[in-house]
């Protein structure tokens, strides 16, 4: 999950795929580092730690969007990135084998469908950061082989409701720059196989504590 130290020492800030992770890239004062260095960072000098969350399900949505529906479709264009972890922990769940041709995986990754996708959340949540759940951004691991401990967050926003001034003052985050962001409304409109109710309650199931721990409904 992306972490981001600022770069004179004054904050950290954690933010999940699909939650303005690549905005924050784009911000001169944030460098992204490894685990292992923001928390010694945190240890050495404490200082603010500011997590940004999202609503789990449009945040899925457009994890499924980017990665099963676009990314597939980019394979012969120059923006094609590879075959990432989330495509690489539904091999086993789509009878897929790392040595199968690019097409057989397109094929497959094509056919999942958004209810398939939501059904597999309990086995594939735990092993890639775009359907990691949040909460566990609250925890950090100090040295590799080590037990994980307390990321002490200090400040919690959800990007759907971020303070514009306060960002920037703050954090010296910029909200208009973020992109890669679709909202519920939006992605509930241009994507109507999301409209399922019974996704939306293994949604819940797999993210209770996400839903339960930053007041999601």
């Amino acid at each position: 999950m992306p972490r981001f130290l600022d770069r004179d020492g004054r904050f950290g800030v954690s933010a999940g795929y699909k939650v303005m992770s690549s905005s924050l890239a784009a911000h001169d004062h944030l460098v992204e580092v490894d685990e292992v260095t923001f928390a010694r960072a945190l240890r050495q000098a404490p200082r603010p730690h500011l997590l940004l969350t999202r609503h789990p399900k449009p945040r899925l949505v457009s994890a499924f969007r980017d990665k099963f529906r676009a990314q597939p479709m980019l394979f012969e264009e120059q923006a094609w990135q590879g075959w990432q972890r989330i495509h690489q922990v539904h091999y086993r769940w789509l009878g897929l084998k790392d040595d199968d041709s690019d097409d057989r995986k397109i094929e497959a990754f094509l056919d999942l469908s958004w209810e398939r996708f939501v059904e597999l959340l309990p086995r594939t949540k735990w092993f890639d950061g775009h359907l990691r759940p949040q909460y566990l951004q609250e925890r950090i691991r100090v040295k590799r082989l080590l037990p994980i401990g307390s990321a002490k967050v200090t400040a919690v926003r959800d990007i759907a409701d971020l303070d514009p001034e306060e960002m920037q003052r703050d954090w010296g985050i910029d909200v208009a720059a973020r992109r890669n962001v679709v909202g519920s409304r939006e992605a509930a409109s241009d994507f109507p196989e999301a409209d399922d109710p019974l996704s939306d309650d293994r949604i819940r199931k797999a993210y209770a504590t996400d839903y339960r721990r930053y007041g999601y409904d």
